[in-house]
């Protein structure tokens, strides 16, 4: 069997640690804890001397903390900066003291890491790297970064948008991860509803809203032009003469007509003798 170089029996011990530690991160803890209590932390690491130790987790600098001074950042490249603790039989072993920090720690979920060198959160690479997950709590019970949101609307049965995703229709319950999220309400011929719900842990909302019917319009049908039908014309009704009255004659008038005659058939008569 050939021989094994310094840096890959490096990688090898390390990986070995992160198996036997655990590796990665999960929302459920390794470990559930009171704040205030000791925490009893240990792993393996191969052909190592030193382990070198960090914790991560709410309100602390993001590159990480020492576990037995959480006021002094990690710097990498520093081991000062680190609470080292020695390998015995390819083991370590170190109880972490919550409530001897110099300030309160908050409840939440707390990452202690375990690496070879000293090297920072920013530093590390997660396949070689072991972490052990801690719960701390004031009560001891596990830690839940999750909150409840109960949704109604009236009328009931509106669909349900969360940050765009139809989740189904109210009334509804869910629970929902520490977070911002936008909520849209929507049902046929009504307004469509949307807020924004932020969601802490452990907290419960209640988000009842009525929806606005849409306004309605009045629909103009469209005429339909076709061929023109010739209407008949009416029959015409012959029109009443008129009855015209003559004007009375006057005497003076019938006296001048007559003698008028009469001088006429004078002068006839003396022609024709």
């Amino acid at each position: 069997m050939g021989s094994v170089s310094g840096n890959g029996l490096f990688l090898v011990c390390l990986l070995l640690m992160a198996v036997v530690v655990y590796s990665g991160h999960s929302s459920a803890a390794d470990i559930n804890e009171q704040i205030g209590n000791r925490v009893d932390l240990k792993g393996t690491a191969v052909s190592a001397e030193s382990i070198y130790l960090f914790v991560t987790g709410p309100g602390l600098p993001s590159d990480g903390v020492r576990l037995d001074r959480m006021q002094v950042p990690v710097v990498t490249g520093d081991p000062e900066s680190f609470t080292v603790t020695d390998v015995s039989n390819d083991r370590w072993t170190y109880t972490w003291n919550t409530a001897r920090q110099g300030f309160s720690l908050k409840e939440g979920i707390y990452t202690v890491y375990a690496a070879k060198k000293p090297v920072g959160k920013s530093s590390v690479n997660s396949a070689v790297s072991g972490t052990i997950s801690v719960s701390l709590t004031n009560s001891g019970e596990p830690y839940t970064s999750s909150g409840t949101v109960m949704l109604n609307t009236t009328p009931v049965s509106s669909e349900i948008f969360l940050d765009g995703q139809s989740v189904g229709h109210t009334p509804q319950t869910r629970t929902l991860g520490e977070g911002d999220y936008e909520l849209r309400f929507e049902y046929p011929g009504y307004r469509t509803i949307i807020e924004k719900v932020s969601v802490s842990p452990r907290s419960f909302i209640s988000i009842q809203r009525t929806m606005i019917p849409e306004p309605t319009h009045a629909v103009t049908s469209a005429v339909t032009t076709g061929p023109l039908t010739p209407v008949p014309p009416e029959p015409l009704t012959p029109a009443t003469p008129a009855t015209t009255k003559r004007a009375p004659v006057s005497v003076p008038m019938i006296i001048i007509s007559m003698s008028i005659g009469m001088l006429a058939l004078a002068l006839k008569e003396k022609t024709f003798k």
